[in-house]
């Protein structure tokens, strides 16, 4: 549920101040460490620490100026990182879990369209030699997050996941454009089910098409409570595009975050 919270204007930068105005403001962060607030206005602001949304203000930019996102309305860096979007038209794709059918054919055609895309002037690189060092990092650090399982994969330890990574982590490869956290509340439909837009596109650039398959099938299991509509989705991307070992692999590395 969104928290209203009290705003401030002293506390934010001068150029955001007719936004704020006459604004009321929600708490909507979720668990990526950023602040995100909801203005009834129609807009959305995500505050974080210096430089940590520089790169992206940058893939939302291109993402709007594609047709495949919401507008970027300011970026301000001062003491800290403030990134003001308009609200995406249409519903996130967890408005529609009546209808998952539906929403697996539409995410599954959007997504694919875009993991077909190959832009020259996205401004992100070296996306899969980071997502390798964070597993590597994390699993020196202790750290496991079971959660990011799912039952189909069959990881039943740390020290499994890892010996997959170490094996077959070199089988990943730059194979299209992804989103990078295609989850059902990254997705926006129009009020028939179509694909409307993408929000949060912070981690999208060129990686394996699987990080996105791996994440929106978890995100149904998530919110749907069954594997059956993992397989749908399948079904409508298309198996013959879709490795399963990969999809294991992808597993393993989100299990340490």
């Amino acid at each position: 549920m969104k928290k209203e919270v009290s705003i401030q204007l002293a506390d934010y930068p001068e150029s955001l101040h007719p936004f704020l105005e006459n604004s009321k403001a929600y708490d909507t962060s979720s668990h990526s460490g950023a602040k995100v607030l909801y203005l009834d206005r129609g807009y959305y602001l995500k505050i974080d620490s210096k430089e940590n949304l520089h790169q992206e203000a940058k893939q939302t930019n291109w993402f709007a100026k594609e047709g495949l996102g919401v507008p970027l309305i300011q970026y301000i860096s001062t003491d800290q990182d403030y990134l003001l979007t308009k609200v995406a038209d249409g519903f996130d794709a967890t408005h529609f879990l009546q209808d998952p059918e539906k929403i697996c054919q539409t995410a599954a055609t959007a997504l694919k369209e875009l993991h077909q895309l190959r832009p020259a002037d996205f401004p992100t690189n070296n996306h899969l030699t980071h997502y390798r060092q964070v597993a590597q990092e994390n699993y020196e650090k202790g750290h496991f997050y079971p959660k990011t399982l799912l039952p189909q994969f069959d990881i039943s330890s740390r020290e499994e996941a890892y010996q997959l990574i170490q094996e077959k982590g070199h089988l990943l490869t730059e194979n299209a454009f992804i989103h990078g956290d295609a989850c059902l509340p990254n997705i926006i439909l129009t009020e028939d089910g179509n694909f409307s837009s993408f929000i949060d596109v912070g981690l999208a650039g060129m990686s394996d098409r699987h990080i996105d398959i791996y994440w929106f099938i978890w995100s149904l299991h998530y919110n749907l409570g069954s594997t059956a509509y993992g397989d749908i989705f399948l079904d409508h991307y298309g198996r013959n595009q879709v490795d399963q070992e990969k999809l294991r692999l992808v597993a393993a590395f989100e299990a340490f975050g």
